[in-house]
């Protein structure tokens, strides 16, 4: 209507003659470009051929073309009784031209809109991938603790039956807080760390004498929301390499706190030396998911950065990995039972 109106006014002379000619020819002609549009769909048309697509559009713009001219010229004979001039005769090719045009953005518009439904598509399906994989290296961790906690108490069930207890109920609070938090993303520091309190005092009853524990949390770094399992890998890998490294008696030392106003800092320290680990892991090593599987999980939640991690130090004899993350984490969803 806007670009047809300055050459209707030169053709007509009257700009009221020009406003009833708009109101009743283009809205006839958007009536038309629905028909256009049925004839699209039914035709299957898409961009990803534009050969086929091409030749489509010009034949039935032509055929609009036409048809458009005869209904203008019968309307203005017969209804409006009206004789028009050659500019108005040759109506063919502009209207042409405005069909063509219309149908270029109809396609254009329908397949912006499809690759935005794939995107979308895409994304939710990144999305599943993600939610599985936090699943599974979350779930590693479990199995290989399981697997020494109950070689440990057969061990004392022979050797000392009355220290068997105490290992049995951390035993059974760790996993009541992984059953209670298994679907949750993030969970309160206090009881991740509440939960690795257990880990370890399964841990002591494993290797008795030859380990030495400390633990401390500030209260401010309790009620900060953190990854569920982020404190076990670094115990476990202190743990492990410690005693491949260090004198006995072992010493590990967990220690959290807050390192700023916004930031959570996590300290697990070892006597012993560092280690870098194999890019592979060997046959019968049954570990848990470990630094690289943390690393990972850490990424998949913090995607726009924000964790420093790990942080290594190697003061003499003793093997120190320090964990930063927000304060307020990412809005994540929690993962689907």
């Amino acid at each position: 209507m806007v670009l047809s109106f300055p050459f209707k006014l030169v053709a007509l002379g009257s700009i009221g003659y020009v406003w009833g000619v708009t109101l009743v020819r283009e809205p006839i002609g958007l009536l038309w470009t629905l028909g256009i549009r049925q004839v699209y769909r039914r035709l299957g048309l898409a961009a990803t051929r534009p050969l086929r697509l091409t030749c489509w559009v010009l034949a039935v713009c032509l055929v609009a073309g036409w048809l458009d001219s005869v209904l203008w010229n019968f309307l203005h004979r017969n209804v409006l009784h009206l004789m028009l001039t050659r500019s108005l005769e040759g109506m063919f090719y502009p209207r042409t031209l405005v069909y063509c045009g219309w149908s270029l953005l109809f396609f254009w518009i329908k397949d912006h809109l499809l690759t935005r439904e794939r995107a979308l598509a895409l994304a939710l399906a990144e999305t599943k991938v993600r939610e599985a994989e936090l699943k599974m290296l979350r779930a590693q961790v479990s199995p290989h603790f399981l697997f020494n906690a109950f070689n440990t108490i057969l061990a004392g069930l022979e050797r000392d039956p009355g220290r068997v207890a105490p290992v049995v109920q951390s035993l059974a609070d760790y996993f009541r807080y992984s059953l209670g938090s298994r679907h949750e993303v993030f969970v309160p520091l206090r009881e991740e760390f509440e939960a690795v309190v257990h880990y370890l005092t399964v841990e002591k009853a494993r290797f008795r004498e030859t380990l030495m524990v400390e633990t401390h949390l500030d209260r401010a770094a309790g009620e900060v929301r953190v990854p569920g399992v982020i404190l076990q890998p670094l115990l476990e890998n202190a743990l492990k390499y410690g005693h491949r490294t260090s004198p006995t008696p072992l010493t590990i030392s967990l220690r959290v706190a807050m390192a700023s106003d916004d930031r959570v800092r996590v300290e697990v320290a070892n006597s012993g030396r560092w280690v870098e680990p194999p890019e592979r892991r060997p046959r019968d090593d049954v570990g848990g998911s470990g630094l690289y599987g943390l690393r990972r999980r850490l990424e998949l939640l913090y995607p726009g950065g924000g964790v420093r991690f790990p942080w290594v130090e190697c003061p003499d004899g003793l093997v120190v990995v320090r964990l930063e993350l927000p304060r307020h984490p990412s809005t994540t969803p929690d993962l689907p039972a």
